[in-house]
């Protein structure tokens, strides 16, 4: 039941926020896609040199090992997964399986990402009023853009969150996890991804910057420039 609830919540969001922006699917322009979603500009795809970079920063950067060793401690706190048990190799192996998720993730991101020629980094939009901005920052959870700005599906968000899980759960997790919990799992990943751009969408862009320059988590994040 938490897994069918998890996903139904997922669906919901993200057709609530998806279904505005493809009203004008299927121009060439990408004009009317621009317009819906708050005026975003057209996007360049990632070139190789980038989805590298942003592989390594995402992947082993100080923001993804925090985040890997908090993530590890509250798993560590409840017994998550109970078969690794308590100890510091428990805390290790923890660590360890979070910084192996974020680096199959993240390598399943940029890789498709790149080979689609299509930038799935989040974009902030240019509407000014709450609604639209929150609209937006839902709706490019499943949203990559060709650089002359039309809208296609971001397979590299949709597809990395299940393929590092699921790479998880059938390479170190205990042989009793399966693709139920895959899923499950994968699940919050996405629900992470949306929590994130709505960050990141609401922080200025001057602090965002600040984020991508110290490597704590602005790679996804393609903003503007700063205003003098």
């Amino acid at each position: 039941m938490p897994l069918l609830r998890t996903a139904a919540l997922l669906l919901l969001l993200i057709s609530l926020g998806v279904r505005p922006l493809f009203a004008g699917w299927g121009q060439d322009s990408g004009a009317a896609a621009a317009k819906n979603d708050g005026g975003t500009q057209p996007a360049k795809g990632l070139s190789g040199a980038e989805a590298v970079h942003g592989f390594l920063s995402d992947s082993a950067g100080p923001y993804s090992i925090f985040m890997a060793l908090a993530t590890a401690g509250v798993h560590q706190a409840s017994d998550n997964p109970p078969d690794w048990r308590q100890g510091f190799p428990a805390l290790s192996a923890r660590f360890g399986s979070n910084m192996g998720i974020t680096g199959v993730g993240n390598a399943v991101r940029y890789g498709v990402g790149w080979s689609m020629g299509a930038d799935f980094r989040f974009r902030k939009c240019q509407c000014a009023s709450f609604r639209p901005r929150l609209r937006h920052a839902v709706a490019n959870t499943v949203i990559a853009r060709r650089p002359n700005g039309r809208a296609v599906l971001s397979l590299p968000n949709l597809i990395a969150p299940y393929a590092a899980t699921t790479s998880a759960v059938y390479a170190w997790y205990p042989a009793r996890y399966g693709m139920q919990d895959a899923l499950r799992m994968g699940n919050y990943n996405l629900l992470g991804t949306l929590a994130g751009n709505i960050v990141f969408e609401f922080l200025p862009v001057k602090a965002t910057n600040f984020l991508r320059r110290m490597h704590l988590g602005g790679s996804r994040v393609s903003t503007p420039p700063e205003k003098p």
